[in-house]
């Protein structure tokens, strides 16, 4: 076995020395974690093109383990592989299911997709998910847990999880009703109140990532927050396993991808305090180890699947499609006209930050949609006032780098120095303006409607109506039954005087 050790000796040389001749108790600990869609095994160039990794490699490798192990999982399940998104993550639940998790964490790329889909993975899954500072309105989000405690050889082991702040306060329009808090009092809360149940050990799932802007890392966690005894690390998007020690507390990233697990070995002396750690970055070497033939079935059938999707035909676009954030672009208008056209309805609103990447000139694939508009957002109708649309719409077109894309009508603006000022919009279906008191319809996105302009402004809405129907599924048929894809003139936004 091809297999990289650490040995890292928390303790001083001088209080080892009465240790030496003691019998230690070790509690072996596996770690994945960035799996990112990569669970199948495949040649990997780090390991001279051997073939590694993948979930049912990982199965039997570990009942090859001959004593007692705790198993975690860090999350970010995405990723940039196809694989990994087209599945909305649903491969994590149908390959994971028979592997013996103790607990898992999340990212935030894990909510890509909200939390409602994400709950329906974790849901899914016998082992439990620890995320202690997420909170949907006020409380932890059912599934998930706080912490657990777990108890090894008369270890008493007590486990909680963290998740970065910053991407989910920030994101907060895509994440309705999630908030995410300071890591560190939470850090400090959790760990007053596992050693307060008598635990002997504490183990951190972290996904705070890299180092944050205001500086909260893995390592100042641990500099800051006493008796954290090791930090098991995620959403760091790194191909190596990487190891570091700060106050006594031993933190561990185990690579990404899974062609390797990350293996730690505590060894506690009698009066079970933590003496050594031991540290493995095991390849997961597929003519070493062989693969479970049931999830190697299913992970080839998962992926033909997702190859068959990705390369299927949409239609043929003449030219590429450009883009953009500032301003009404070829395929922003495009795709809100497919909105329009399927709503039936007096207009479609977009905003330009959902809307990825241009358009290629030619054959238009699946995939080519779905890296265009990654994201799984339905439709919601909207019955609102004149006089609330123009001003939604208004505070929509004084945001920064996100303009909005729009259908069935045109609209006037002016420059102003106090910021730019709709003047007039007409309806394209019977030539008519916006008046403040009449009643209007309109389709937009369940993202734009949870602020995903940075306003909430079309929540004051007279009533809603959720199609549970995906924008992206309505782009695809729309483009479909074009043989030809026309592009609409530009001219929905004029500015004048």
């Amino acid at each position: 076995m091809r297999v990289k050790s650490i040995l890292f000796i928390l303790l001083a040389a001088a209080l080892l020395g009465g240790c030496l001749h003691e019998e230690l108790h070790p509690v072996d600990i596996y770690y994945t974690a960035d799996v990112q869609g990569f669970y199948w095994s495949r040649m990997e160039p780090r390991f001279e093109n051997k073939e590694a990794g993948g979930y049912a490699v990982l199965k039997n490798f570990l009942q090859t383990r001959q004593t007692p192990y705790l198993l975690f999982d860090g999350g970010n399940w995405f990723g940039s592989a196809p694989e990994g998104n087209l599945t909305k993550g649903a491969y994590v639940a149908e390959l994971t299911k028979t592997l013996p998790y103790t607990a898992g964490s999340i990212s935030d790329k894990d909510l890509v997709y909200g939390w409602p889909s994400l709950r329906n993975t974790v849901r899914e899954l016998p082992y439990p998910f620890i995320v202690s500072n997420l909170q949907l309105e006020g409380k932890i989000p059912w599934p998930l847990h706080d912490y657990q405690i777990r108890t090894v050889d008369g270890i008493k082991i007590g486990i909680f999880g963290l998740i970065d702040p910053q991407a989910i306060n920030k994101n907060k329009g895509r994440l309705l009703g999630l908030s995410a808090q300071d890591p560190v009092q939470v850090a400090k809360d959790m760990t007053s109140l596992l050693r307060e149940k008598g635990v002997d050990f504490i183990i951190v799932l972290s996904a705070l990532g890299e180092e944050q802007k205001d500086g909260i890392s893995d390592a100042s966690l641990a500099g800051e927050v006493e008796h954290l005894g090791l930090i098991l690390s995620a959403n760091k998007d790194r191909e190596n396993a990487e190891t570091d020690t700060v106050n006594n507390t031993f933190i561990v990233y185990p690579g990404s991808k899974l062609d390797s697990i990350g293996h730690i070995r505590l060894l506690f002396d009698k009066n079970k305090q933590l003496r050594d750690v031991e540290f493995q970055d095991i390849p997961l070497f597929k003519d070493e180890f062989g693969e479970d033939a049931e999830i190697a079935s299913r992970a080839a059938a998962l992926r033909a699947e997702t190859r068959k999707k990705m390369n299927a035909r949409v239609a043929d676009l003449p030219q590429a499609v450009a883009t953009s954030l500032t301003a009404e672009s070829p395929l922003g208008d495009l795709l809100a006209q497919c909105l329009y056209k399927w709503s039936k309805l007096d207009g479609a609103i977009i905003n330009s930050d959902s809307i990825r990447s241009a358009l290629p000139e030619g054959r238009l694939s699946e995939y080519d949609l779905y890296k265009t508009y990654p994201y799984g957002d339905n439709i919601t109708f909207i019955t609102i006032k004149g006089a609330a649309f123009l001003k939604a719409l208004e505070a929509s077109l004084n945001a920064k780098d996100n303009f909005p894309q729009v259908a069935g009508f045109t609209v006037s603006y002016a420059v102003t120095p106090e910021g730019k000022k709709i003047r007039q919009v007409v309806l394209e279906k019977n030539g008519r303006a916006i008046t403040p008191r009449e009643t209007y319809r309109f389709a937009v996105t369940d993202h734009v409607l949870a602020g995903g302009f940075g306003h909430d402004g079309f929540i004051d809405s007279l009533e809603f109506k959720n199609t549970f129907v995906e924008a992206r599924q309505i782009m695809r048929t729309c483009l479909a039954r074009q043989k030809t894809v026309e592009l609409p003139k530009l001219g929905r936004w004029k500015k004048v005087k």
